[in-house]
């Protein structure tokens, strides 16, 4: 099943209007979804942790039906039973407890792993039932890096990942925290306006700021230009020494 862009947007749409309500019309009540209770409470998934590989290049699997997973982990290959519905995050994207008083290191990339999975399963419950029979003994594996999508389990991949950055960071609250402006990457850098408005929206939306400079170019709010074009209205003379860089490709929950 191969969606388009506009597909993917009215499927995340209509989940975050089924799970939150419509989205606010004001920038000041924009805040994080809550995507472990979307997980949970919308889709019925069970949420653990657990050690899924001991590179750490595997982040999240989740299951359609009862499954046996091989797992390379604690130096062996270990087979587990994995109960359908189910969704494994790696241990090392678990949140610190609030005795820790440690910072979230790991926020951006566990909610983004999490809402990668929970599109995975949407994706599979939108399927014609006689198609979801050849996905009911696989399961999604959510990895580091980016695939090439030639495949239709690589296509798959790729919607998961649009329908996942739909579902953290909606176009309505993308277009709120704008307020009519757009981003302008030079090479890999942006000015200091940009790189205040970057922070602030990844700050609000919790996302990183990878994966929100990749959904504002999805979206065509973010435009690329020569490193040499550099610009910056706050400047008298453009510093140079230390860029401010961002990541216009690779993963996008770096």
């Amino acid at each position: 099943m191969k969606l388009s862009h506009s597909d993917i947007e009215n499927c995340a749409i209509d989940a975050l209007n089924k799970f939150m309500g419509a989205l606010t019309d004001q920038v000041k009540w924009v805040k994080p979804i809550s995507i472990e209770n979307y997980a949970i409470y919308m889709l019925d998934l069970s949420l653990d942790y657990t050690r899924l590989s001991d590179d750490g290049k595997m982040l999240g699997i989740t299951t359609y039906c009862d499954t046996r997973i091989t797992l390379s982990r604690y130096l062996r290959r270990t087979e587990i039973m994995v109960p359908k519905n189910m969704l494994l995050i790696d241990d090392s994207l678990k949140p610190p407890s609030i005795l820790d008083g440690q910072p979230d290191n790991a926020k951006a990339r566990r909610r983004f792993t999490i809402a990668h999975e929970c599109a995975h399963q949407i994706l599979y419950r939108m399927m014609p039932e006689e198609k979801r029979k050849e996905y009911d003994l696989r399961y999604s594996a959510r990895v580091i890096s980016i695939q090439e999508y030639k495949s239709m389990e690589d296509w798959f991949e790729w919607q998961a990942n649009l329908l996942a950055a739909a579902l953290l960071m909606p176009k309505k609250y993308i277009e709120l925290l704008l307020e009519n402006r757009q981003v302008t990457i030079y090479g890999k850098r942006l000015n200091r306006p940009d790189q205040l408005l970057v922070a602030n929206m990844s700050s609000r939306l919790a996302v990183s700021k990878s994966a929100l400079i990749l959904r504002l170019r999805q979206l065509g709010y973010a435009r690329v230009l020569p490193s040499g074009a550099y610009y910056d209205p706050t400047d008298i003379v453009c510093d140079v020494n230390k860029p401010f860089e961002v990541e216009i490709g690779g993963d996008a929950c770096a």
